[in-house]
């Protein structure tokens, strides 16, 4: 049993500094993925060929979906039902947004305080569809965010 994959993908970086003054600036860091695999099972017509047989399109095989137990049934072979399997849906969708933000402030020479904040969410899902707007609109506000802040306190002693 072989199996193509069809697979959307959205990656993007996105890195923004500002100086709002020479003691202050602020940068963030963001990234969004989102991936999508749909897979399409088959095997080979012949043995020692790279020809394949996709199932449900070639002729005598048929592919069947039960969304309440998430498997296909393959009959390769209609005219013997004792050929038939059973797979578990290998398709899928993840989405992730990952965001940092620095905010950097020179207080006095030599001294200086760093405010960190971090989120990060990500979804995985058994749907195969790609939708980018879908994914990171209404949501991704859904899929559960983890949330560091770091503050950091440097002074300088001037001894």
């Amino acid at each position: 049993m072989f199996a193509d994959l069809r697979s959307p993908e959205f990656d993007l970086t996105v890195h923004v500094d500002a100086t709002l003054s020479p003691a202050l600036s602020v940068q963030v860091y963001a990234q969004p993925f989102a991936f999508a695999g749909a897979y399409s099972v088959k095997e080979l017509a012949k043995p020692r060929s790279y020809q394949f047989n996709t199932y449900g399109q070639a002729a005598g095989t048929t592919i069947a979906y039960d969304s309440g137990s998430a498997t296909y049934t393959v009959h390769p072979d209609g005219a013997q039902p004792a050929d038939s399997f059973s797979i578990s849906n290998p398709d899928f969708r993840v989405r992730s947004l990952n965001i940092n933000a620095v905010v950097r402030w020179e207080y006095r020479p030599g001294s200086t305080l760093f405010v960190v904040w971090t989120q990060r969410r990500s979804g995985f899902f058994n749907d195969p569809s790609f939708d980018v707007g879908r994914d990171f609109g209404r949501d991704l506000l859904l899929d559960r965010p983890t949330n560091v802040l770091l503050v950091k306190f440097s002074y300088w002693l001037g001894i």
